[in-house]
This record gives C-alpha cells, sequence and structure tokens, in this order.
C-alpha cells in the first residue's frame, strides 16, 4: 500500500510539474530533474547548438530573399537571371592586380603548384573569385535595401546578471548592452582592444560596455590582474589600470601593478592591501563561471543583448549585429566613421 502511495504521489506530482512553467523531464524515487535544471546542465552546448541553427535558418533565409528579388530584378529589366547576373557581377570582375598576386604567391607558395605559370593562375582566380563574392554581396545588399527587407527572425539569447561594483562604461539605459569577457594576457583581447574603441565612438550613447573576467590557465598572471584591476574600480580607476595592463601583457606582475598603481593615483597601500588578501578573487571566478555557462571558453568573448559573439572579430562583425539591434528597436543607425580599427578573427582558448 505504501508503494502505491509513493507511485500516486510520484505521478501527481509529474502531472503538477508538467503544467506548471517549469515541467519535469525525469522522476525517480522522490526526486526531480525539471526542465530549468536540465537547461542549467545542458547550458553550454545548447548555446552553441542554438546559434548554429540560428546561422543556419539565417544563411538560407537571406539566399532564399536574394534569390526571389534577383528574378524579380531580372523580369524588370526583361533579361534572365543568368544574364542579369552576368551584368551586374561577372563582367564587373577585373584583371587581379599584379603586386597583390606576386605578394599572394610568396605568401602562399608551398600551397600552390610547383609550376609558376599554374600556380600564378592559381592565385588569379582565388582573386577573382573574391572580387565576385564581394560584388554579390554588394548586390544583395542594394536589392535587400531597395526592397525594404526586414528580418524578423530571432537570434537565440541569454540572460546575463550585472552585479553592482562591475566595471560598466556608456550610457546606463542604451539599447546595446555589450559584454565583455577577456583575459589580460591573451594577445586576441589586447587585439580587439581599439575595435571596442570604434565601436563606443561609432555608437556613443547607444552602448553600455560591461566588462567582466575571463583569465584562462595558460596565462599565469591573468586571474591576479582581473582582481587586480577590481582592486582598481574600488578606487574609480578601473579602466585607466585596464589600458595599463593591456599596455604591459609581458611584463606585469604582482610588483610591477603594485608599482603602476601608484603611478595612476591609487593608493598603493589600499591597492596591496586588496590584492593580497584576494578581495575580488570569488567575484573573477564567478565571471569565469558565468562565461562558461554561456558556452564561452575562450578569450575574447562577448554577448551583446545577450547574443553570443566569439572572437577578436572585425568591427564590421560587431557593427552588423549593433546595427540589427538597433533597427529592431526603432532606433536610427549612426553614420559609419572613416577610419574603422580591424581585428583578427581569433580567439586564445583554454
Amino acid at each position: 500500500m505504501g508503494c502505491a502511495l509513493l507511485i500516486v504521489a510520484a505521478v501527481a506530482h509529474a502531472q503538477a510539474q508538467t503544467a506548471s512553467e517549469d515541467p519535469a523531464v525525469a522522476i525517480f524515487g522522490e526526486q526531480v530533474i525539471t526542465e530549468s535544471d536540465l537547461e542549467a546542465l545542458a547550458g553550454p552546448s545548447l548555446v552553441s547548438l542554438r546559434q548554429q541553427i540560428y546561422d543556419a535558418k539565417l544563411a538560407r533565409l537571406e539566399a532564399e530573399i536574394f534569390q526571389r528579388l534577383l528574378k524579380d530584378a531580372a523580369a524588370a529589366e526583361g533579361v534572365t537571371e543568368a544574364e542579369y547576373r552576368m551584368k551586374r557581377i561577372d563582367q564587373m570582375v577585373g584583371e587581379p592586380d599584379e603586386g597583390e598576386v606576386v605578394k599572394l604567391m610568396t605568401q602562399f607558395r608551398a600551397q600552390l603548384a610547383e609550376d609558376d605559370l599554374q600556380a600564378q593562375e592559381q592565385v588569379k582566380q582565388a582573386l577573382r573569385q573574391r572580387e565576385m563574392q564581394s560584388l554579390s554581396a554588394e548586390l544583395k545588399d542594394t536589392l535587400f535595401a531597395e526592397a525594404g527587407v526586414k528580418i524578423l527572425l530571432s537570434p537565440p539569447r541569454v540572460e546575463v546578471a550585472i552585479p553592482d561594483g562591475t566595471p560598466t562604461r556608456g550610457a546606463s539605459d542604451a539599447p546595446i548592452v555589450m559584454v565583455e569577457y577577456t583575459d589580460y594576457q591573451c594577445p586576441f583581447c589586447n587585439r580587439v582592444q581599439p575595435t571596442i574603441d570604434a565601436l563606443m565612438e561609432r555608437y556613443e550613447g547607444k552602448v553600455l560596455h560591461v566588462f567582466k573576467n575571463l583569465p584562462l590557465p595558460n596565462h599565469p598572471q591573468a586571474q591576479l590582474a582581473g582582481e587586480a584591476a577590481l582592486c582598481a574600480n574600488d578606487q574609480g580607476k578601473f579602466w585607466e589600470f585596464h589600458d595599463w595592463l593591456f599596455e604591459n601583457q609581458r611584463t606585469m606582475n604582482r610588483d610591477t601593478m603594485v608599482a603602476a598603481a601608484g603611478e595612476l593615483g591609487i593608493d598603493g597601500e589600499a591597492f596591496t592591501a586588496c590584492i593580497d588578501a584576494g578581495v575580488h578573487k570569488a567575484r573573477v571566478v564567478s565571471d569565469m563561471n558565468e562565461a562558461r555557462s554561456f558556452g564561452i571558453t575562450g578569450t575574447p568573448g562577448f554577448l551583446v543583448n545577450g547574443r553570443v559573439i566569439s572572437g577578436a572579430q572585425p568591427v564590421s562583425a560587431f557593427e552588423a549585429v549593433f546595427d540589427e539591434e538597433l533597427e529592431r528597436r526603432g532606433i536610427e543607425i549612426p553614420p559609419k566613421k572613416v577610419a574603422q580599427a580591424p581585428a583578427a578573427e581569433k580567439t586564445a582558448t583554454e
């Protein structure tokens, strides 16, 4: 009788959970695993998979729209799609620059044909293909703009907390919140800083930049650097110390950090006590755990309104997301600056 009652109770509990906003996905004995429990357990892999699914859907959606617009444009000019493409793309491809051909042949000689003429033709073909892709992308942008295309597919997002004391800069009520997870000894994190500065300049007043730590185990000074920067933050000097750390990646250690603190107008005694006591160690560890829960294990990693961006991407990659986020909110997109800050599409990993 007792067993029967337990079974009935378990079934009733499961039914109640199913009817709730957090349904049960497994029951054993008196234990229950809910949907939210499973989400937390599988979080990192789910974030990555959802992003892949979104990227695949978006690519296919844009390709379909482009194909339909090409068909309409060709019909409007009274030509076939093939003729339209030839006119707008193929015939626009010029002869590759000889200087660039020589440069690329030298750079990739080991990967090309042994015969110099064949190798030269391989490079020229690659350059023609690249220009064709660029012209196709330009035509796509033009047709999309003329047709007023609006992509309504919702990207995957994660929710991130911004606890009191987290270093930030920019407007607190900004429509774009960019969270950066970084490692002060990571060369790619250093390389992306000019890109971030360029974004903050172009989208001034529209971006809140939130800084969090993700020190990698192969960078021995990175965790201490993260803690030290938060100690500087206690005295209102976070961004000054942040900049110093990136400028001194190869030489920073406890002693040079303490010396730099004094030069930056930070109370040396309080700063030293803070880092030696590990006051902010738990905060750095919390940042690390949070990043990993989103599937971010390499640096730099970013969340833009909850959307994951991995690596030191070029400024154009960030701008595409920023512009889309502003457009979704009906906010005017600021014009591009004349000079843009490039960055390599690379990420340091654990």
